[in-house]
């Protein structure tokens, strides 16, 4: 798998000089990103594309180059990969869309293509994909021109089978602050499916999850059981579960559904989280850096009652409770309050205490409680108010290290917002180490993914799929 991933050398075929030339888009997105490797342009024309020079012969490309990236179209790619294969290359991303997708039945295209790689002994990604971006390699195939500078490095990786989602999903990582390991788009996956590429990323030191966008499943039995004994955690964004999307899966990627009640039972059982939306995979990612969830009992905290009606909302619409306090540790919170005015609870109004000192000590005696599981915190942040509360948040990143603290402490995870100026909620998502959620309402969401993650039944059941 290695060639894939972080090639020393790759070949672009179908490069031009022309403006509207998508090819050159492949070059260009590899420099950028900082692919060290030697890059070699294949096109019918000779010219240059970022100030190298255009090869119009491919005898002259060098042996066992050791991966090619091909856009050309459909009716030549079996001939491109044949020039591959007596090269000596083995490895292929083929980008050209036309196939099952496009022509279903005797598309002469796709077998040909299917034969002359397997005479070659030529594995490949897709066709009709956009490849691979890894941030380790500075690899990063897509034929789209896009701004690799705001992709941030991260431990999640991706597996899409859509070109579009995969882009926006790297920007979508990177805008969250989580950052990727590697985004692959698999496409019609005629050779190399989810099947090969979780396997690999199982065994990759910079993938800490795995998450997945996939429109159809081939192997449901082998996906589940790969998910069961996985020692990452696998997350699963799953569309094309109804009539009206059916069509254009089908056109898109080749992609037949699956039936969405026995899909939904198996994931359950193999102990996958699923989403619904990109923004979920990224509100999951963030909830999986937290010590685990081990049942449905929350104590929310925040400095506003109105968040604090929000979480309890929040708690009750995610099957949560919050269980009543111990009377003697409600009188101790209440002696930190300045007016006597808010009554403490669970949910609790911290809005009549305006002391990280008493914030630290209720998340702390709480979270030590047995009927307490975990802890949603709303949170004011600010410059003034900062000031305020104490020298010990001045800097934003100490009180995210006291967050940390306190949750490591207890082994129970803290669902963190702020309510704040929308720059002071990024300078903190930013930091990026302890998980910061955009609302009060996410941080309860993605509470409840961690906790369907500990839950969730370890027994593997997938006879129906």
């Amino acid at each position: 798998m290695r060639p894939f991933f972080s090639p020393s050398s790759i070949v672009v075929f179908g490069v031009g000089s022309q403006p509207r030339n998508l090819a050159k888009n492949i070059v260009s997105n590899c420099l950028s990103m900082g692919f060290e490797g030697k890059i070699f342009p294949v096109g019918k024309s000779s010219g240059t594309v970022c100030g190298m020079d255009i090869l119009t012969d491919p005898k002259a490309l060098p042996e066992n180059i050791d991966l090619a990236v091909i856009l050309v179209p459909a009716e030549r790619v079996a001939e491109t990969l044949n020039i591959c294969g007596s090269k000596g290359i083995r490895h292929a991303i083929i980008s050209t869309g036309g196939y099952r997708e496009f022509k279903e039945r005797n598309n002469s295209a796709e077998n040909d293509l299917l034969k002359t790689a397997r005479q070659h002994k030529i594995r490949f990604v897709g066709p009709n994909c956009i490849g691979i971006i890894n941030t380790g390699s500075g690899l990063c195939t897509p034929f789209n021109p896009i701004n690799t500078k705001n992709f941030k490095k991260g431990p999640v990786s991706l597996i899409v089978q859509s070109g579009g989602v995969a882009n926006q999903a790297a920007h979508y990582f990177s805008e969250e602050h989580i950052g990727f390991a590697k985004v692959i788009s698999a496409g019609n996956k005629l050779d190399m499916d989810e099947i090969d590429f979780m396997e690999y990323l199982q065994g990759d030191k910079d993938t800490e999850q795995i998450h997945l966008y996939l429109e159809s499943i081939d192997d449901g039995r082998k996906l589940m059981r790969m998910a069961k004994r996985s020692t990452k955690p696998v997350v699963l964004l799953k569309s094309n579960v109804s009539r009206t999307a059916s069509t254009v899966a089908k056109s898109h990627t080749a992609a037949l559904s699956n039936n969405d009640r026995i899909v939904e039972g198996a994931i359950k059982q193999a102990g996958i989280i699923r989403v619904q939306n990109i923004h979920e995979m990224t509100v999951c990612a963030k909830a999986l850096r937290l010590p685990p969830l081990k049942g449905n009992r929350l104590v929310a905290i925040s400095l506003s009652g109105g968040f604090s009606v929000i979480l309890g909302d929040a708690c009750e619409k995610y099957g949560f409770t919050c269980p009543v306090l111990p009377n003697a540790l409600i009188r101790k919170i209440e002696s930190f309050r300045r007016g006597a005015v808010i009554r403490m609870a669970n949910p609790m109004d911290f809005g009549d205490i305006h002391s990280i000192k008493a914030l630290i000590f209720a998340l702390e005696q709480c979270l030590a409680l047995d009927d307490i599981d975990g802890a949603a915190l709303s949170f004011m942040y600010g410059s003034a108010m900062a000031k305020m509360i104490g020298d010990e948040i001045r800097q934003p990143d100490r009180l995210l290290d006291l967050l940390q603290e306190i949750s490591d402490a207890a082994g129970k995870p803290i669902g963190v917002s702020f309510f704040a100026e929308r720059r002071y909620i990024e300078q903190l998502k930013a930091i990026n180490s302890f998980p910061v959620f955009n609302d009060p309402v996410e941080s309860v969401q993605a509470l409840s993914m961690l906790r369907d993650k500990t839950l969730r039944e370890r027994v593997i059941d997938v006879s129906e799929f």
